[in-house]
């Protein structure tokens, strides 16, 4: 399989492109959470990465309907795009989410989150060059999803706290509806990250 994906470099370009609209997002969502202001501003950035990621996405789906050689397996590649493009979904969300709520103080954990997309962000990067690039199992591989892994455990026990701290500090309910639901948003990033990262692991350890 190896032998043709010279003949079909288009994949490679396209899931580039996806994954540096990742980047992106996890950079203007650490900005977001650093200044916890503007937030229109942010969500407007955001949103155009988002639907350049739409647009990146659809063309991945019509290039694996005219093609007949793919570098991977037909249905892997179309996972992996709608699992790469769910995680832009899903931080967008969370700065939209904030902005419909209208909220002001910034509660506890939410820098930590950013932190945790960025350095997932990072390995994630890692990833998808060397999954396109070499399409064989490496020990570097293995480290970066184990990497990804351990910080999705980082975020649930985050998670944890947050909620815990959230019921011991906030007395309005609305504020507690809201920043639980903000909090579960973020953890669902982590969690698509993860689910992101087995994908690629997958493909590759199938294409060996």
């Amino acid at each position: 399989m190896r032998f043709f994906l010279p003949k079909q470099p288009i994949f490679s370009e396209l899931f580039k492109q996806l994954n540096a609209c990742i980047k992106e997002s996890a950079i203007i969502f650490n900005e977001f959470s650093s200044s916890f202001s503007d937030f229109e501003k942010y969500f407007v950035k955001i949103e155009d990465v988002e639907h350049r990621a739409d647009d990146i996405t659809h063309e991945i789906v019509n290039q694996l309907n005219k093609t007949f050689i793919t570098p991977f397996d037909r249905e892997d590649i179309y996972s992996l795009a709608q699992e790469m493009d769910d995680i832009i979904d899903l931080i967008t969300h969370a700065v939209h989410t904030t902005v419909i709520y209208k909220l002001g103080e910034k509660k506890f954990g939410v820098d930590k989150f950013a932190s945790m997309i960025s350095r997932s962000s990072a390995e994630l990067d890692k990833l998808v060059k060397d999954c396109f690039e070499k399409q064989k199992i490496s020990p570097q591989v293995n480290s970066w999803v184990v990497k990804i892994h351990e910080i999705e455990d980082e975020a649930d026990y985050l998670y944890q706290k947050c909620l815990r701290q959230l019921f011991e500090e906030e007395n309005d309910a609305k504020m507690i509806i809201k920043w639980k639901d903000i909090y579960l948003n973020l953890e669902d990033v982590l969690d698509a990250f993860q689910s992101t990262s087995d994908t690629i692991e997958s493909m590759i350890v199938k294409s060996s």
